[in-house]
């Protein structure tokens, strides 16, 4: 008769274990990466509103037709994106200065670039 040896290997259990544990690791990794796309498109939507606003800016700036007091909105289209905005332009009680504040808003309403400027009219 033959006598056994230890036997080394990894036990039903064991390997259960190591399932479950790889399977917690994965499940935390997707969330993760899907945290990391959202938190990406977020900056995305909000740099080029970024840009919108900016432009916008440029455009009070140069414009005299950009400088009637009061509220203006419209769209402007920015990397093939077409966002909404609003530009306010008051007085200051400073004679002969504007105070432009532009806004760029997402379609669910929210706020995603703000800018304010001060301008004389010329």
């Amino acid at each position: 008769m033959m006598k056994r040896g230890k036997q080394r290997g990894v036990t039903l259990v064991e390997t259960l274990v190591a399932l479950a544990v790889m399977g917690l690791v994965i499940g935390a990794l997707m969330v993760m990466i899907g945290q990391n796309t959202r938190f990406a498109a977020s900056m995305r939507d909000k740099t080029t509103a970024q840009i919108a606003a900016d432009n916008l800016m440029v455009e009070a700036m140069v414009l005299s037709s950009a400088l009637e007091t009061g509220k203006s909105d419209g769209e402007v289209e920015v990397g093939g994106e077409t966002l909404r905005y609003e530009r306010v332009v008051t007085e200051t009680g400073v004679r002969d200065v504007l105070r432009i504040d532009i806004s760029v808003i997402a379609a669910n309403g929210q706020t995603l670039a703000h800018a304010v400027t001060m301008r004389r009219p010329s």
